[in-house]
């Protein structure tokens, strides 16, 4: 671990942010070959190999900021949430007329569940609870403090932007299951998944670092879905529809409080 700290203090290195990128993509892919995995024991294998690898190459500098601004960071991603989501379902409903195009037949997988939210109506209170404890706070200390933080840190913020959006992309390509059960037509739910990882990224970015509000907003997101398994699928998707809703008028809020005051200053390096 003495290795992990002395990297740190030299700063995150090309070699370093590649081999993490592996062993996250790796660990995550591996679980699709191992047969008899379940969904409990995969996500520990994922998260704990990638989380430790994090942590012995960059995991001081992933949390130094991690709970910095965080009411500014609480209103900053509330308002990207709902700029975002919405310019996604745009981008969606753009894919769908090309897909209906192209060939109608393909669309008609996306009447299929999410694999994500294929569990027991038992169990699914339990994995909503798991989203906002774990899954949000895991896979934002990967994604954005890791993945997003170390492009910044390797080719600086001047570019930041289009560096949140790789890193978006990123994100969206760990999600192999759409591929798996959508074929040509994952490409509708993998644009929602880049415009949330978006959202996400531009809070870590305007909030300077922050984890947190990330963490949570990402963890609520996905815990409505397991909310609609546990009671109806109305009942999730209302929920859904509230917080953007909520989020959309922050949104009009913070733009509008613009005009009154200086913006947030971002983050000037990891």
């Amino acid at each position: 671990m003495g290795g992990g700290v002395d990297g740190e203090r030299r700063g995150l290195t090309k070699k370093g942010y590649l081999l993490g990128l592996a062993v996250i993509f790796i660990s995550s892919y591996s679980q699709y070959f191992i047969p008899g995995v379940n969904l409990i024991i995969g996500a520990s294998w994922v998260y704990g190999i990638s989380i430790a690898a994090i942590s012995a190459v960059w995991g001081r500098s992933v949390l130094r900021r991690a709970f910095h601004g965080t009411i500014a960071a609480f209103k900053i991603g509330l308002a990207s949430l709902g700029i975002f989501t919405v310019a996604g379902s745009i981008a969606s409903l753009l894919i769908v007329a090309m897909l209906n195009g192209l060939d109608p037949t393909a669309l008609t997988v996306l009447q299929k569940p999410l694999p994500v939210l294929d569990v027991p109506h038992e169990t699914a209170w339990l994995m909503a609870g798991a989203s906002i404890l774990v899954v949000g706070p895991c896979e934002e200390y990967i994604f954005r403090g890791f993945v997003f933080g170390g492009l910044l840190s390797l080719f600086g913020v001047r570019h930041w932007l289009l560096l949140a959006f790789v890193s978006s992309i990123l994100f969206a390509g760990i999600h192999l299951y759409y591929v798996i059960v959508y074929r040509v037509a994952a490409l509708v739910p993998f644009v929602d998944v880049v415009a949330i990882g978006m959202a996400l990224a531009v809070t870590y970015y305007l909030s300077r670092g922050n984890l947190l509000i990330p963490a949570l907003i990402h963890g609520i997101y996905d815990a409505m879905g397991f909310v609609g398994v546990a009671t109806r699928p109305e009942v999730g998707a209302r929920l859904k529809g509230a917080l953007i809703l909520v989020s959309l008028l922050v949104a009009v809020l913070v733009i509008m409080g613009r005009r009154n005051g200086p913006w947030p200053r971002p983050l000037d390096r990891p």
